[in-house]
């Protein structure tokens, strides 16, 4: 009996730490906030990681939407060179933004196909 409580507890385990990396499609912010806060330890590091994860693609549109629109002038006036380094930023946040959305969802995977020995406490 001890034996399958533990091996439940290791697949819910197991399933909270890939919600949360599965979570940025749907509640990016408050599940890993949740699981760390109320899981035993490898769960709530996966929580822990999945929210920085997490913060780093949301944080990366919002600088873009930041920079176009302080650099909108910089588009609208004579310096080519402004212009160039604006372009230059807001490729570098699209790729950090899908870097980290493909790493969640690979991470998450990683998770569900992991070693079960992994998990327990």
């Amino acid at each position: 009996m001890d034996n399958k409580t533990s091996q439940a507890n290791v697949q819910s385990g197991k399933v909270l730490a890939a919600l949360c990396y599965f979570s940025i499609f749907f509640a990016p912010l408050i599940l890993p906030i949740i699981v760390w806060i109320l899981s035993d330890k490898p769960t709530s590091s996966h929580a822990a990681k999945s929210l920085i994860y997490h913060i780093i693609t949301y944080l990366c549109p919002f600088i873009l939407v930041i920079s176009a629109s302080l650099g909108t002038g910089a588009l609208s006036t004579q310096s080519t060179w402004q212009a160039v380094v604006l372009i230059i930023i807001a490729i570098v946040l699209v790729v950090i933004t899908i870097w980290y959305t493909i790493k969640n969802i690979y991470r998450g995977i990683k998770v569900l196909l992991s070693d079960e020995s992994y998990f327990r406490p």
